[in-house]
């Protein structure tokens, strides 16, 4: 008598539907745009992987697969497994990186996500001291200003001006990012230094676009500041204003770096929480416990005050 799983006789269960081997298998065929050079890649012959192919379009019930004689196209049911599929890989890599990670007491890699004011303008700039006093320890810093990447990316521990919704990871609100309207010095020459929100909107002020995002999602949006001009990427905003292209709307500790940049004299503009936060991991290990003490004292009023709570740069 055949007992257990062994007797179960559907072909069509979902796990075998969603076999993972013959899953990468089709990634593969899909990437490449054909059998043969997915043979290649994997390292299997191709009527292997014709087969596996083969196997989960029967499974599925669909083709996934246009063939012609130059190789494959993706059908519409294929486009959809494919990112189905692809989000799967992630997941997988997610795990064994964390897997992998968690057996390594030390912590020597660590994935630091963190957003791009803070990571181009006070992170970068002192993280090749602690990286060579730390050598040991490989610090992977990804800048994006999407607090949802966090997760998607495998992150270790995280600097954002959005609090985390999940209750899984480690919170805490460590300042301040205040932000003020600049000006180069050679615009100041040339122009009346703005005295009001709207006033520096009628000069075209550049603004982030993840800064109006965070204040259209906390409700603390001003009008004058939809007025200005968006950009994604602040290095560009930076080089804009010293270039006297326009006025920006920056955080203020960009000063540290940019003394010639001249705050203009108008009402603040909406500041913004910057939180640290991490995977529960990440304080046990030897490493992560250092690389989190570094982050709140490079914070600290006792290191700056760019990011006390009230702005006392004015």
């Amino acid at each position: 008598m055949k007992r257990g799983l062994s007797y179960a006789k559907d072909d069509h269960a979902p796990f075998d539907r969603f076999d993972w081997d013959r899953l990468r298998v089709f990634r593969a065929v899909a990437r490449t745009g054909s059998m043969s050079a997915a043979a290649t890649v994997l390292g299997g012959s191709l009527p292997t992987i014709s087969r596996r192919v083969t196997d989960l379009e029967s499974a599925l019930h669909t083709e996934l697969f246009h063939r012609h004689h130059t190789g494959v196209d993706l059908t519409e049911a294929g486009r959809t497994l494919l990112r189905h599929a692809d989000l799967m890989a992630d997941t997988i890599q997610a795990a064994q990186d964390e897997v992998g990670g968690a057996a390594n007491d030390e912590g020597n890699y660590l994935q630091l996500i963190c957003s791009e004011a803070l990571a181009l303008y006070w992170i970068a700039p002192r993280l090749s001291a602690f990286q060579l006093s730390n050598p040991d320890l490989i610090i992977d810093l990804t800048i994006t200003d999407s607090p949802s990447d966090f997760h998607r990316l495998a992150g270790d521990i995280a600097l954002q001006m959005s609090r985390p919704s999940e209750s899984d990871l480690v919170v805490r609100r460590i300042g301040r990012s205040h932000y003020a309207g600049f000006v180069s010095s050679d615009w100041q020459e040339a122009h009346p230094l703005p005295i009001s929100l709207s006033g520096l909107a009628q000069t075209g002020a550049l603004i982030h676009a993840p800064y109006t995002e965070h204040l259209n999602r906390s409700g603390n949006a001003f009008p004058e500041l939809g007025m200005m001009r968006r950009m994604n990427a602040m290095e560009a905003m930076v080089s804009f204003c010293q270039s006297c292209v326009a006025p920006a709307l920056l955080p203020t500790h960009l000063m540290d770096r940019f003394a010639q940049l001249v705050v203009c004299p108008i009402p603040r503009a909406p500041a913004l929480d910057v939180w640290l936060y991490h995977t529960p991991r990440v304080r046990k290990l030897k490493n992560g416990g250092r690389l989190l003490d570094w982050l709140h004292d490079i914070f600290a009023p006792e290191e700056s005050d760019w990011f006390r709570q009230v702005d006392v740069t004015r």
